[in-house]
């Protein structure tokens, strides 16, 4: 004897009670063998939680996609052209979050079940505790985890397959439902049959579904007629019973699928006292509450195509509201077709409640949905694909081929195949696919059945996929799912923790398979490492694995992570290499790095050498500041050769200096609080010094200052105008310093050193200060600004210049600095002289002078769209005569902008738009611009100014311009109009004229002149073609003899001519709908020089002919069609003219008196009401509403008063009955010898 083997089937099934006693014969060991028991050649068979959770398992996916992993025994895989697909895509790569295990002895058993003792192929599975397979010829195998079968039971009944089993809770009892209605009850320890029910569903039909609900002794099961039954287990004096209750009737809607909530939480939920159950018909779905009382929670719609069955799954999930509480309730995933929905079961106001919380729509129809976890969905489409869906984002996350797993499909216990078919065709349709009881899942495990296999789809923990990853290699994606897990874990102090210890692991791991590609997946270590702050292990570890050649690669990966500002500071050792690297490959890049460093990590001596070497004055004064704490000696080195055009100095410069004295650090960062006074002292005072330290004997005064104005003096002044506001300058001693600096400036900038353009900036500069009390009002200062500001001409001074010195004597005026130096007209005399025409509207609107303003807006190019907002705010006010100083400057309004002129004139001058026009009769340009305007907004024009904007249009636009004007515009007169075209010889328009005035005979002379005049082929083709439309248009016009006179004459010139000869076959065509078809055929007989073959003509004739039945067919048709139409309507009419009438009262409602026979009755059809003839002739005000009830009475009243019947009388109406009139029947009328009751 050399091992223990497991019992075989065939002595289990021979056993008296087919359970584990078996286990107590004396075998032959020697006899027995593994060929025997078909069991695979392993030394110990291994646990199923073994299997589950070893990473060995994966190498079966892993060898399908050819990576090599080395392994002692081959484990088969799901088939040879399976695939796992991340993302949701097919591919080469495997995918890492599901993992695909073939349970081998379990498998092996079932092949032997079916090959030595005829169990049939497998139908059904349940999962617990243990695993039960149950076969198609009524066979029951019962698995532990070891995949040892424990004992078996084969059914005595002849009940058929074994179509739905279930274990309860604690794994102690097993429910067994067969083909043939038996419902089974089996002890899982021994094996033992408890309880055989022949009787508890519809007779004569199958079970589909037995499912154990949270109460121990309460069970449900679905039969094929669509019912479901409750069945309450009890056992009394030891003798076991049930009793069965039908929940649901078939009748009432066929239930397909079942599933009970089973709360895990012991009590701890309000919903536990419950007993809950989810059913789901081929219309709708809805939520039961079994005990302690039988009531419908709620009930949905259920759309899907026919084939499909409804899927039903529950499981605890942790949501999150809106107010950011969280709990823990029951979420279900219904599912039809290709949708899923989410909905979320709790109790709120002591009432449980279905909330709806998403829907997610795959790309294919589903066999089936089951929870992997809370967060996870896994759900087997028609294809046999199973897709693996993040509940949280609605994305899908992997795919698994399962194609040849061999799936087991219930559709035979659906048709109801072993009780005679007697199920709905309905119910058989969806069945085709129906997987129930062949897919099932316990926990975020996920079993599939096969005919002779089963299968187990897990989903891998993220600690699990890192190291699937890792085992294949894959280290790039291991690394970046090792990161994306610590990133997620910020508000779990203890998970963080965790994922840190794995990552540490990881890079361990790196370290020990990376010995001969050190180089291999580095930028994802390093991100690592980065991420967790472990830069340690960065430094020593990896930085000392790393060979010579691969240090290029490591210092690239930091260097992207020190721009990204993910670190600040690296060893000292790899700072000096980091710097040696980019001074050989781009020293512009180490200035960056430099800048994005802590300068403490860097070897000064080294860094600053390379900065001046290679011309880093960023980092150079980054480091002086930053390292050495001398925020001037670097500028005052740098200031010196600075020259106009090194603009990248410059520019530094200017923000070292804005930064320096606004108190922050540069390039990022605050100077220290302490410090920050004296910087802001040193630099000012390093600015201001009057000579540099090793001044030559030419040195102009003020270098420093000056180099800064030289090469850029506007943003020299913005700079030192940002110091100005600072706190240190708003004292006394500060406006001190203020003056100082501005006089300072103006000794700089003279005409000698500067050009105008540069001392225009300061000027400015200077009067926006004082403006805005920044600068005392100091009358010399003031003077010396107002004579630039006021000069009538300066050189070179560009429209910017212009406008800043607008803005500066218009800031100056604004704030009455210059009172105390000119009047308000001597400044307007100044302004007028220098142009400066925004000063002059300023002083006009102070002094009240407002006849010239729209001479200041139309001269000062920058206020041209204000312009039109002013006239629009002010053209109601007389004394701004905005009118006048239209009439004055209306040609340069049109001229600047003539659509905005117009529409101020169509708005608030109408009746002004003559004298206007006559006001331009000597510009036609600008008229012609105005009347356009006009036209295109529609504005009514007279007869004489519409011929007069087409005269202009005629002289200065385009013959198409004109045709179009023609075509949009309506109210000239044709006449003149055709003059105006004629006198301009624009034969198109002249053409469309005489269309217009339906002269087409001329219109056709004119158009067969330009035919004839075409000098081209492709516009002599284009000229055919308009004739013919021109043609067909007259059609209803032009009398018949007319209009074929000029068909023939225009295919008499057309049909000769070699050029035309591509549409000469559709003129044909065109021409048979309008002339004889004989004399038509004659001409082209006749016509000499015709090159079309008697062929052309043949096809041209037959498709006359068949044109001619098409139009034959079609009136036929439309005649029928009107005949049809009409019967109906007259059936229709006669159906109303004989319907009976409801009559509610005996007497009249106008007088009140009976209704007698002799009488003339009118019976309102709306409410029933009467009264007689003679009272409405008698009423001498219009009936419009019924006196009794107030309905809306359907009368048409003539000139005479008289009340007629409507022609098509509604449903219901109003009836004239005529009692004794002879012409009762022409009137369509009803006589009543007594007004019928209404009988109720």
């Amino acid at each position: 004897m050399t091992e223990l083997k497991a019992p075989s089937l065939q002595s289990l099934l021979e056993s008296e009670r087919g359970s584990t006693d078996s286990l107590q014969l004396d075998f032959e060991f020697e006899d027995l063998d593994d060929v025997e028991f078909a069991i695979p050649p392993t030394d110990v068979l291994p646990t199923l939680e073994t299997v589950l959770s070893e990473f060995e398992a994966d190498s079966d996916v892993a060898s399908e996609l050819g990576v090599p992993v080395p392994r002692a025994t081959p484990t088969p895989s799901i088939g040879e052209d399976c695939g796992v697909r991340a993302d949701g895509r097919g591919g080469g790569g495997s995918g890492s979050i599901m993992r695909y295990t073939l349970l081998h002895g379990i498998s092996a058993q079932l092949a032997s079940a079916a090959e030595r003792v005829n169990a049939g192929a497998a139908s059904s599975c349940a999962v617990g505790a243990y695993i039960a397979v149950g076969t198609s010829h009524g066979h029951i195998l019962n698995f532990d985890v070891t995949q040892t079968l424990r004992w078996a039971h084969q059914d005595k009944h002849s009940q058929g397959a074994v179509s739905t089993m279930a274990f309860n809770a604690d794994a102690t009892r097993l429910l067994a439902g067969f083909a043939r209605g038996l419902v089974t009850m089996i002890d899982t320890q021994s094996g033992d049959v408890l309880r055989e029910l022949f009787d508890v569903i519809t007779p004569n039909t199958g079970v589909l579904h037995v499912k154990w609900t949270s109460r121990s002794s309460l069970a449900l099961c679905a039969d094929a007629g669509g019912s479901v039954w409750s069945l309450s287990f009890t056992r009394k004096l030891g003798i076991r019973g049930c009793s069965s209750r039908c929940l649901f009737s078939g009748a009432r809607g066929e239930v397909c699928a079942v599933e009970p909530l089973i709360m895990d939480v012991q009590g701890r939920h309000e919903l536990d006292q419950y007993c809950i159950v989810a059913l789901a018909t081929l219309s709708k779905y809805f939520i039961v509450t079994v005990r302690p009382r039988l009531r419908v929670i709620k009930y949905h719609a259920l759309q899907g195509p026919p084939d499909c069955l409804p899927l039903l799954a529950w499981h605890l999930v942790l949501i999150q509201a809106a107010d950011t509480s969280r709990s823990v309730d029951p979420v279900i995933v219904v599912g039809r077709g290709n949708q899923l929905f989410f909905h979320q079961l709790f109790v709120a106001n002591g009432r449980i409640t279905l909330l709806y919380l998403r829907h997610v729509q795959l790309h294919s129809s589903l066999l089936s949905a089951h929870w992997l976890g809370p967060k996870c969905v896994a759900s087997l489409d028609t294809s046999e694909i199973l897709h693996l869906v993040d509940v949280r984002s609605s994305r899908e996350l992997e795919c698994m081929d399962m194609a040849n797993a061999g799936l087991v499909y219930g559709s035979a216990q659906f048709k109801g195949l072993a009780t005679g078919g007697n199920v709905s065709p309905a119910f058989a349709l969806a069945g085709t696919n129906a997987c129930y009881n062949s897919v099932v899942s316990r926990g975020t495990q996920l079993y599939v059945l096969g005919a002779r296999s089963l299968h187990i789809i897990g989903v891998r923990t993220w600690s699990e996929r890192i190291s699937y990853l890792v085992k294949n290699h894959r280290w790039q994606e291991a690394c970046q799912l090792a990161v994306d897990g610590y990133v997620a874990s910020t508000d779990r102090p203890r998970k963080r923790a965790q994922a840190k210890e794995r990552i540490i692991m990881l890079f361990k791991e790196y370290i020990a398979n990376s010995a001969r590609a050190p180089d291999y997946c580095l930028g994802a270590i390093v991100n690592c490492l980065i991420t967790i702050g472990e830069l340690d292990l960065l430094w020593t570890q990896l930085w000392e694995r790393l060979h010579s050649n691969n240090t290029e690669l490591f210092l690239q990966h930091i260097s992207e992570h020190i721009e990204q500002e993910h670190i600040s500071s690296v060893n000292p050792v790899i700072s000096q290499a980091l710097v040696d690297y980019w001074l050989q490959h781009s020293p512009a890049k180490l200035e960056q790095l430099i800048l994005k460093l802590d300068w403490m990590c860097l070897d000064l001596n080294q860094v600053l050498k390379a900065v001046k070497r290679h011309q880093l004055y960023r980092a150079q004064l980054y480091l002086n500041a930053c390292a050495l704490n001398d925020y001037t000696a670097a500028l005052t080195e740098l200031l010196l050769i600075l020259t106009p055009d090194q603009t990248d100095l410059g520019n530094c410069l200017l923000v070292y200096v804005s930064s320096c004295l606004a108190g922050r650090r540069f390039p990022s960062g605050d100077i220290p609080v302490e410090q920050v006074h004296q910087v802001k002292h040193d630099v000012l005072r390093c600015l201001t010094s009057q000579h540099s330290a090793d001044s030559p004997p030419d040195e102009l005064p003020y270098p420093y200052l000056r180099s800064l104005l030289k090469f850029d003096t506007r943003e020299t002044l913005n700079v030192i105008s940002l110091a100005f506001q600072e706190r240190e300058f708003s004292n006394e001693l500060g406006y001190s310093h203020r003056k100082r600096i501005i006089y300072l400036l103006l000794e700089i900038m003279t005409p000698e050193n500067a050009t105008w353009a540069e001392i225009g900036c300061l000027l400015n500069f200077i009067a926006q200060q004082i403006s805005t009390q920044c600068l005392p009002r100091d009358k010399q200062l003031l003077e010396r600004v107002l004579s630039y500001l006021a000069q009538e001409e300066i050189a070179n001074e560009s429209a910017r210049q212009h406008s800043e010195r607008e803005s500066a004597w218009h800031e100056l005026l604004s704030s009455n600095c210059l009172v105390d130096i000119s009047s308000d007209e001597e400044q307007l005399e100044l302004a007028q002289r220098a142009s400066c025409y925004y000063v002059v509207e300023y002083l006009l609107e102070k002094l009240q002078r407002y006849d010239n303003m729209l001479d200041c807006y139309i001269h000062n190019p920058a206020r041209h769209e204000t312009m039109f907002a002013y006239m629009e705010r002010h053209v109601a006010s007389k004394e701004r005569g905005i009118y006048e100083q239209l009439l004055c400057h209306l040609g340069q309004l049109l001229e600047i902008n003539a659509a905005e002129t117009t529409r101020l004139i169509a708005l608030h001058y109408p009746d002004k738009i003559e004298e206007l026009l006559n006001l331009l009769s000597c510009q036609k340009p600008l008229l012609f611009r105005l009347l356009q305007c006009l036209n295109g907004r529609h504005t009514k024009l007279q007869p004489m100014q519409l011929e007069l904007l087409l005269e202009l249009s005629c002289q200065l636009e385009t013959a198409d311009a004109v045709l179009d004007f023609l075509v949009d515009s309506k109210g000239y007169r044709l006449d003149k109009a055709i003059e105006i075209v004629e006198r301009h010889e624009l034969k198109r328009a002249v053409i469309y004229l005489y269309e217009q005035q339906e002269s087409y005979a001329k219109a056709f002379d004119l158009s067969m002149q330009l035919l004839r005049t075409a000098d081209k082929d492709a516009a002599a083709a284009q000229e055919a073609e308009q004739i013919a439309k021109l043609l067909a248009r007259s059609a209803r016009t032009l009398p018949e003899q007319q209009l074929e006179r000029c068909w023939f004459s225009f295919l008499q010139y057309i049909l000769p001519q070699q050029e035309l000869q591509s549409i000469t076959k559709s003129m044909l065509h065109e021409a048979s709908q309008h002339i004889d078809l004989h004399n038509l055929v004659q001409l082209i007989m006749n016509t000499h020089n015709v090159t079309s073959s008697f062929g052309d003509i043949k096809d041209l004739l037959m498709s006359m002919l068949i044109s001619s039945r098409q139009e034959t067919e079609s009136l036929r048709q439309a005649a029928d069609n009107l005949c049809q139409q009409l019967h109906e309507e007259f059936a229709q009419k006669r159906r109303v003219a004989r319907r009976g009438l409801w009559v509610t009262s005996m007497r009249c409602i106008l007088c009140r008196q009976r209704l007698y026979d002799q009488t003339q009755v009118i019976i309102l059809g709306a409410c029933g009401h009467a009264f007689h003839q003679r009272c409405l002739d008698d009423n001498t005000t219009p009936l419009k509403h019924c006196p009794r009830c107030a309905v809306v009475l359907a009368l048409e009243q003539n000139d005479d008063d008289a009340v007629q019947p409507m022609q098509c009388l509604p449903c219901p109406s109003q009836h004239l009955l005529l009692n004794g009139s002879s012409n009762c029947q022409e009137l369509g009328t009803l006589q009543l010898k007594a007004p019928p009751r209404r009988f109720c």
